[in-house]
């Protein structure tokens, strides 16, 4: 069967139904600007790693930490190794570290009945960044941690007492035909299902985010943050986790010297300044119940992107989008890097938004939020775009430029 047709027989919409015996039956009675106990998902991926930092540096509150792994010393252990990984670690503050072996991906989060319920009781404020981004997967592969898993936090958000929910959703909830044409896309629009609703990855962040919004409707104080791309660190360039199409196409394109011709604007966000939103919006009181798009004021077009490539040393031979495809073709099947440039040809033949041109996206709730502060997202030009690639180069994602 076709996959096309398989995605159209998913029934989406269907998915979209929160379990009914998720209730909010007590009512939050205040909102804690400084939060005793904060548990928090992901904390072993690209942006959890960055807003565990955030949240021990802006809050006095325990972090409980969901890890996967055999036993509790291996998952400090691969959390603290994460946090080394990106300069995050600070041995001063492995007191308020918690980590809970754990699975999101599976029922009441793989713990206990009895440790879901002491979980439930003890924490302040969920923060929901985990989730699997493979492009590649087919929905029905990405359910179980980014569906299912987003279930059961609304779960223990309502369980023993309601505890506010801050979900890192992203703005591929919105890249289908219901929005073509339309003005503007504003933070209180609600993602609407079409047909044209591509890819494993988008679909389950459709469904979750509109879990979410279910549980908003039945009562529970919640938040929902949507990216667009994230990228590495506004003053380090630091970003180790290569999932996203861009960075696999640049990396192709120095090795190869070719790159092919685009009439596209990259909108990006970093991950310090997503972080650093996030943590903050989520401490008003106001922000329950909104919605926040988180990207760069200024995208970059690609002809711009390009030259800031070219300016580090490397050449670059301009082709049609068709030729340039064709030539990660031949080097998938002939190349000295046949992984590297197969796994690109998966991920452009799969559903992808590098392509995809956005209507203009509102900011109004987000700029409101963090308006007196110096949290601001800065331009993606060439000095950001340039961070990104010398932290390549020295980790030798990229290779060194020919020389001449």
């Amino acid at each position: 069967m076709p996959v096309v047709h398989a995605v159209q027989k998913l029934g989406l919409e269907a998915e979209a139904v929160l379990d009914p015996a998720i209730q909010f039956p007590v009512a939050l009675s205040e909102p804690l600007p400084s939060p005793r106990t904060v548990f928090l998902t992901g904390a072993t991926g690209f942006l959890g790693a960055h807003l565990l930092d955030e949240l021990l540096r802006r809050t006095d509150a325990d972090i409980f930490c969901l890890i996967r792994a055999d036993h509790l010393e291996a998952a400090r252990g691969r959390l603290v190794q994460h946090l080394q990984s990106y300069g995050l670690w600070r041995e001063a503050l492995a007191g308020r570290l918690r980590p809970i072996v754990g699975d999101v991906s599976r029922p009441r989060l793989g713990l206990t009945e009895t440790e879901f319920c002491n979980l439930a009781g003890h924490i302040d404020v969920i923060y929901h960044s985990a989730g699997s981004i493979n492009a590649l997967y087919p929905y029905s592969q990405l359910k179980a941690t980014n569906v299912l898993g987003t279930q059961e936090i609304l779960r223990l958000a309502g369980q023993v007492r309601t505890k506010p929910v801050h979900y890192v959703s992203s703005m591929a909830v919105f890249f289908n035909d219901a929005y073509m044409g339309v003005e503007r896309l504003r933070e209180s629009d609600i993602p609407r299902y079409h047909p044209s609703l591509k890819g494993g990855y988008t679909q389950s962040r459709w469904v979750a985010d509109r879990l979410v919004l279910s549980a908003q409707e039945r009562g529970l104080p919640a938040c929902i943050y949507r990216c667009v791309r994230v990228m590495g660190h506004s003053q380090t360039g630091a970003m180790n986790e290569m999932h996203d199409v861009l960075p696999l196409v640049l990396k192709a394109c120095v090795q190869m010297g070719k790159c092919p011709v685009l009439d596209v604007d990259v909108t990006l966000a970093p991950v310090d300044y997503v972080s650093q939103a996030i943590v903050h919006l989520s401490r008003q009181a106001r922000s329950y119940g909104r919605a926040f798009h988180l990207l760069t004021p200024r995208p970059i077009s690609w002809p711009q992107l390009m030259a800031t490539i070219r300016s580090f040393g490397y050449a670059l031979e301009e082709l049609r989008y068709d030729q340039w495809r064709r030539e990660v073709r031949q080097q998938a099947s002939q190349g000295a890097d046949k992984l590297f440039f197969t796994t690109l040809l998966m991920v452009l033949l799969a559903p992808h938004y590098l392509l995809y041109r956005r209507p203009p996206l509102d900011t109004q709730y987000t700029q409101e939020g963090l308006a007196d502060t110096t949290i601001t997202c800065p331009p993606a030009e060439p000095s950001l775009i340039g961070k990104y690639i010398a932290y390549w180069q020295k980790t030798g994602y990229f290779p060194p430029p020919s020389v001449s």
